[in-house]
């Protein structure tokens, strides 16, 4: 998520797709490479490799970039969601907006083993996403979820969160509106240097 257009009455801010799209070339190479070389020693391997294809087409047509624009002028935020066939516009008007949330929450992922080949090992990840929160309950999310990138021990580092947090308490700030940064309850907090030092 990055600010694109910011100006007195007008903020604008925008989140790619360009992280969907390069998951989903992966697996489109992943997949031809992988049924190009098994193909004749196990014809199972035809079907996942069919399958990993479709799986990276799945991801590029279903995958959206987002635009929100906050016009003070007009009163009005618009979010638009494009992908490669079609998209979707919608307004809403500034007035109606309750607050910004980060949400964070800890999810399970099956990660490689260091040393073990092909054998996985779960891991807790932490999820983070963005959403305004209307007064009637409604809720917009305004960038993808994220997930943490690197782990020090219980420690998790969010690569780039900073940054969304940031730019999510900015949004805030420019409609007038309260932010809130939600911590999963599990998550706790670990000081880094001792009484003063950094708090993740």
């Amino acid at each position: 998520m990055k600010i694109t257009s910011q100006s007195t009455n007008e903020l604008v801010i925008s989140e790619s797709n360009a992280p969907g799209i390069a998951i989903g070339v992966i697996f489109i190479i992943g997949g031809a490479i992988l049924g190009y070389y098994l193909r004749s020693s196990n014809p199972a391997t035809a079907w996942i490799a069919l399958a990993m294809i479709i799986i990276g087409f799945a991801v590029i047509f279903i995958g959206s970039s987002i635009t929100i624009d906050a016009n003070k002028t007009s009163d009005q935020l618009s979010c638009q969601k494009k992908r490669l066939i079609g998209g979707s516009t919608a307004a809403y008007a500034i007035a109606d907006i309750l607050r910004i949330e980060t949400r964070k929450q800890w999810r399970m992922e099956n990660t490689a083993a260091p040393g073990n080949r092909g054998a996985s090992m779960p891991r807790q990840v932490l999820i983070s996403q963005s959403v305004i929160v209307f007064k009637n309950g409604q809720e917009l999310p305004i960038d993808h979820q994220k997930s943490s990138s690197t782990s020090i021990g219980p420690a998790v580092i969010m690569e780039g969160q900073g940054t969304e947090i940031a730019i999510a308490n900015q949004l805030a700030n420019f409609l007038g509106v309260p932010f809130q940064e939600i911590a999963p309850p599990s998550m706790g907090g670990i000081n880094i240097g001792g009484p003063g030092g950094i708090r993740l």
